[in-house]
């Protein structure tokens, strides 16, 4: 059990760590949320006593990111019933990638290195990215859905309507520009 209080600068306490204690109920629920989906099985209950009535959410999913591209697709229509996934070890690496795709014509692609989200990429978003387009096409021109004088799809059209969450766990990441 980890329990937290915010150690608040005061003319009591002027060494404390925050200016204020008042932390947004609904921002700390999405990213607890978000933890529990990329750490399939793990139970995250999230309570918070201030106030007359105090708030509590309990989050775990066993499915983990295969959950977790459910639920935001949550609103949408989706073209196959279950998000594809899949998780490997490759050189002390951990891969996991879920993903799906939707009626919408929006690409939304989520990636994180140790549960941290990585807006920005990284090697990990380029070869899901490279990945995903080769599959596509390699299957196109197997299947002859694309001629042989046809051009590949490109990634951004392959990507489109996706909704995908890859996620690695290792040792040591190096992160660009992590404030």
């Amino acid at each position: 059990t980890i329990q937290f209080w915010p150690d608040v600068r005061t003319e009591d306490n002027p060494e404390g760590i925050f200016e204020t204690g008042d932390f947004e109920y609904d921002t700390l629920r999405n990213r607890l949320r978000e933890m529990a989906f990329l750490n399939k099985g793990v139970r995250i209950v999230f309570r918070d006593e201030r106030g007359e009535e105090p708030k509590e959410n309990d989050f775990c999913y066993e499915g983990g990111l295969k959950e977790f591209v459910k639920y935001l697709n949550r609103h949408k229509q989706v073209l196959f019933p279950e998000p594809i996934y899949t998780e490997g070890i490759k050189d002390g690496i951990l891969v996991e990638m879920a993903m799906q795709y939707n009626d919408s014509y929006t690409e939304n692609v989520y990636t994180f290195a140790n549960n941290i989200a990585t807006p920005d990429g990284g090697t990990h978003l380029q070869g899901f990215n490279t990945a995903v387009t080769r599959a596509i096409n390699d299957y196109g021109r197997r299947y002859k859905i694309l001629k042989d004088n046809e051009p590949n799809l490109k990634g951004e059209d392959v990507r489109e309507s996706l909704t995908a969450i890859v996620s690695i766990k290792m040792e040591d990441p190096q992160f660009e520009s992590q404030t």
